[in-house]
């Protein structure tokens, strides 16, 4: 399991925005942050629950998903 970023939500607008119009959210480069912050702007018509629009969450990548999934359900 490797750290890839800390998404933090955010309705103010950030330097170096980059668009992803299909995914309907602004992000800032988190792989040039020495921190690994990402700021995520939701669009207004982003279809995605409250909570993935105001909580911040950690990510991490993983070789396979179903796995890591398993082990932390035990």
């Amino acid at each position: 399991m490797k750290f890839n970023h800390l998404g933090i939500p955010t309705t103010e607008r950030f330097d170096g925005e980059i668009d992803l119009p299909h995914l309907k959210m602004t992000v800032s480069d988190h792989e040039n942050n020495p921190y690994g912050i990402q700021w995520q702007r939701f669009w207004a018509d982003a279809p995605y629950p409250e909570l993935v629009k105001t909580v911040p969450h950690a990510a991490f990548e993983v070789d396979d998903l179903m796995a890591e999934i398993k082990v932390s359900a035990s």
